[in-house]
C-alpha cells in the first residue's frame, strides 16, 4: 500500500484501468469457450448435411405426367361403374330361386313346339364341390367362429354343375328334363329359351338318336338330356 501510495495519481489511473482490462478479458474468454464450442458443432453439423444432400439421390420425373394419370384412373372407374351395371342387368334377369313359374314356362315351351319332355328332375351340385365345402370348414374350425361357407368360389377346374352348386359364388337351381322329338323342335326349343322372361342356361347338352327306326318319309326322333340353370 505505501508502494501504491507513493505512484503518482495517472499511475495509479493506468494500474486501476490495466486491473480492469485483465478481469474482463478473463470474463469475456470465460464466456466465449462455451459459445465457439457452439458454434463450431453448428458448423460440423451443417457441413455434413450439406455432404448428404450433395450425394442424395434426386427421383426422376414420373413416365406419364399427372394428366394423363388421371385419365387412365377414370378409364378404370367407368370400366367398373359399367362392369357393376352389367352385373345389376344380369342380376336382374335371373329368376327367384324358389320361382316355379320358370319351371312351368320351360314346360309350356317343350308343349308349343311339340317336344316331348320324358324327364323333369331338379338336380344339385356333384359331391366334389361339397368335399371342398367341407376342407374349407375345417380349416376354420381353429378360429373362435366359423366363417360362413357361402359364396365359395370354386376353380375353374370344376364342372359347371359343381361350380353352381348350393354355397357356391355362381349358386343357381338346375333342372335336368329329357326331351324326344325331331332335330329342328329341339333346336328351336333350345333357341327359345333364350326369349324366356328370366334368363335360363343350357350347363350340359347330350343327344342320341332313339333306338326306334321311323317310318319312311319321317324325320328320326332324337332323344335330349338337358341341365338348365333356372
Amino acid at each position: 500500500m505505501n508502494k501504491l501510495a507513493k505512484l503518482t495519481t495517472s499511475e495509479q489511473i493506468l494500474i486501476a484501468i490495466t486491473v480492469l482490462v485483465i478481469i474482463f478479458g478473463a470474463y469475456s474468454l470465460l464466456r466465449f469457450i462455451p459459445k465457439y464450442q457452439d458454434i463450431t458443432s453448428l458448423e460440423r453439423s451443417a457441413e455434413t448435411t450439406a455432404r448428404k444432400l450433395l450425394k442424395a439421390r434426386i427421383p426422376n420425373e414420373p413416365d406419364q405426367d399427372v394428366q394423363q394419370l388421371i385419365s387412365q384412373l377414370d378409364d378404370q372407374e367407368q370400366a367398373m361403374t359399367l362392369i357393376s351395371n352389367m352385373a345389376t342387368s344380369v342380376q336382374q334377369r335371373l329368376a327367384p330361386i324358389d320361382s316355379q313359374e320358370l319351371r312351368v314356362l320351360v314346360s309350356q315351351l317343350a308343349r308349343d313346339l311339340k317336344v316331348r319332355i320324358t324327364a323333369n328332375e331338379r338336380i344339385e351340385g356333384k359331391a366334389p364341390a361339397v368335399k371342398v365345402i367341407a376342407q374349407k370348414k375345417r380349416k376354420k374350425k381353429s378360429t373362435t367362429k366359423i366363417e360362413s361357407t357361402k359364396d365359395i368360389a370354386l376353380p375353374a377346374s370344376y364342372s359347371w354343375l359343381d361350380r353352381m352348386a348350393p354355397s357356391t359364388l355362381y349358386y343357381r337351381p338346375l333342372q335336368r328334363i329329357e326331351l324326344v322329338g325331331q332335330y329342328r323342335s329341339i333346336r328351336a326349343f333350345i333357341q327359345e329359351l333364350d326369349n324366356l322372361p328370366w334368363q335360363v342356361t343350357v350347363v350340359r347338352l347330350k343327344i342320341e338318336q332313339q333306338a326306334i327306326t321311323p317310318l319312311r318319309g319321317y324325320a328320326q326322333a332324337l332323344k335330349t338330356e338337358l341341365v338348365l340353370a333356372l
